[in-house]
């Protein structure tokens, strides 16, 4: 005869972070397994950009750099700041490369217009700074 488990007894406590800390490892796992896709996307198409706001050029771009002196990827994102009828758009570009060298910059593109008509007013080799 079996025994059977006392009904008043409670079930034995499960630790807290048991299903987050597995769903955190299966979002986790399923992007070290997404990385060859990227990798081979990357390597066919030349880049990857996808778009973060309704301002001109207001993306995040990753390209492959191929160069003579240079090989790596480069990683450009943009943020936007805006002062009346002004809106300029920051881009921060970083490398990471393997072959060669290169700093990270900024430049800063502003506009005035609507949606569907931009106009460049000024483009600057650094940071933005309103007036």
């Amino acid at each position: 005869m079996e025994a059977q488990p006392d009904p008043d007894t409670p079930a034995p406590r499960r630790h807290p972070l048991r299903r987050p800390g597995c769903i955190l490892g299966l979002i986790l796992w399923f992007l070290i397994l997404l990385t060859p896709c990227f990798m081979i996307v990357l390597a066919v198409q030349g880049e990857i950009a996808v778009t973060t706001g309704s301002a001109p050029d207001q993306r995040l771009r990753v390209w492959l750099i191929q160069e003579a002196a240079q090989s790596g990827i480069g990683v450009s994102s943009a943020s936007v700041q805006t002062q009346d009828d002004l809106l300029c758009v920051q881009t921060d570009v970083r490398f990471v490369l393997w072959r060669g060298s290169a700093e990270p910059t900024q430049y800063c593109e502003c506009y005035t217009g609507t949606d569907a008509n931009w106009q460049t007013v000024r483009v600057e080799q650094s940071a933005c700074s309103l007036p």
